[in-house]
């Protein structure tokens, strides 16, 4: 009697020590990241504003459609953020070169509208501007 309590005490600890782990391999699995392709053209970016639900990975996938250079920058929005792969200069502007991509992983933390923006010489000026509107999570 005593050895078949030890037994079945013993496999009842086995089962629950592995329950845990296999249902935390089964719930915990990597955020969808939501792939963004945003066209830098003279004097536009296509599209020009992006909605994206804070906490949710996006990848910004820059595509410079002009032979001529041109940068994406939003300096309260990666602030606002964290990157995940790519770089952006502590600035919060990227430069694409032309005929050129970049691609910038970054997750949104703070709801807001965050201004974009070609720093390039009068591109601006000419229309090259835009927004993120980073939207708080679901309840």
């Amino acid at each position: 009697m005593y050895c078949m309590r030890h037994k079945v005490a013993a496999l009842f600890l086995a089962i629950a020590a592995s329950a845990p782990a296999a249902a935390w391999s089964q719930s915990v699995r990597a955020p969808e990241i939501a792939a963004i392709t945003i066209r830098l053209s003279s004097f536009a970016f296509s599209p020009e504003q992006v909605r994206q639900r804070a906490g949710v990975p996006i990848r910004l996938h820059l595509v410079n459609e002009s032979d001529g250079g041109h940068n994406f920058c939003a300096p309260e929005f990666f602030a606002a953020g964290s990157v995940t792969s790519g770089s952006v200069p502590l600035d919060g502007t990227v430069e694409v070169s032309g005929g050129r991509t970049v691609d910038i992983t970054v997750v949104p933390r703070m709801p807001g509208t965050y201004k974009v923006r070609c720093t390039h010489f009068l591109h601006g000026f000419f229309g090259m501007t835009g927004h993120i509107v980073v939207e708080r999570p679901p309840p």
